[in-house]
């Protein structure tokens, strides 16, 4: 479970208030995310479960809802509400988010049905491809519109960051490499193994863990980031599924 203590505590009490408001319906309750790894920030990162149910979700959710402005309070994302189908038939459309699921959770309470979920190669590649796109858009949408960056999308920037983080994570896994879980890990590995340079990157992921101060020219910073993504979505671009490695 999550390293610090007042987490795990955190974790426990939010798992038996989830059980007791779900009640018999519960098939699996399932803790993960940033909570579980080194990546969690107190103040800053999110409590994350996955709540499997025997009923349809519509039916289970207004028991939840009364609870959630408090769980907010204690730092808990909008929790995960899928019944049994939902979540084996995921795979296709979420493979990214299955995959990490699988790699990175703790079941609280009942079954892992997480275990027997097959993950396409094809299917992450599609969506890692989608996610890249998609996030490079928003991305240069951000720095048109920043105005030298106010804190807005100075916090943007730094979840942007790690949200490219964990697409570069399943390319890593599509190039049969090593996927660390730290995003600060993934980008030296993915820096490693694709030969790149991403020293914006690095600076950007100690910023959000607090390591680190922004410096006083954001706007270079923002550019080499911009610069270097150009480059994780050219290694997309030429990634081979057979496993070979880009050269």
């Amino acid at each position: 479970m999550a390293g610090a203590s007042g987490v795990r505590a955190k974790v426990r009490e939010l798992a038996a208030q989830i059980q007791a408001a779900v009640g018999e319906d519960l098939v699996s309750l399932v803790l993960y995310g940033s909570a579980l790894g080194p990546d969690y920030v107190e103040g800053r990162s999110d409590i994350n479960f996955l709540v499997v149910v025997r009923a349809a979700p519509s039916t289970v959710l207004p028991r939840l809802r009364p609870h959630w402005p408090r769980w907010r309070r204690q730092g808990m994302a909008v929790p995960l509400v899928v019944d049994r189908h939902f979540l084996v038939r995921a795979a296709d459309v979420f493979p990214m988010e299955i995959a990490d699921l699988q790699v990175q959770h703790e079941v609280l309470a009942g079954d892992d049905l997480l275990a027997s979920i097959a993950v396409q190669p094809e299917c992450l590649r599609r969506q890692a491809e989608f996610e890249l796109r998609s996030k490079w858009v928003r991305l240069s949408a951000l720095y048109l519109q920043a105005e030298a960056l106010r804190s807005d999308a100075a916090a943007a920037l730094l979840e942007a960051v790690k949200s490219f983080c964990i697409v570069m994570r399943h390319l890593l896994r599509l190039a049969e490499k090593q996927a660390p879980q730290s995003y600060e890990q993934v980008a030296r590995e993915f820096a490693a193994a694709f030969r790149l340079e991403l020293p914006a990157t690095l600076q950007l992921l100690a910023i959000r863990q607090q390591r680190a101060s922004w410096p006083r020219d954001r706007d270079s910073l923002f550019r080499q980031y911009l610069r270097e993504v150009e480059q994780v979505v050219d290694v997309a671009d030429r990634l081979v599924l057979s496993g070979d490695s880009v050269g």
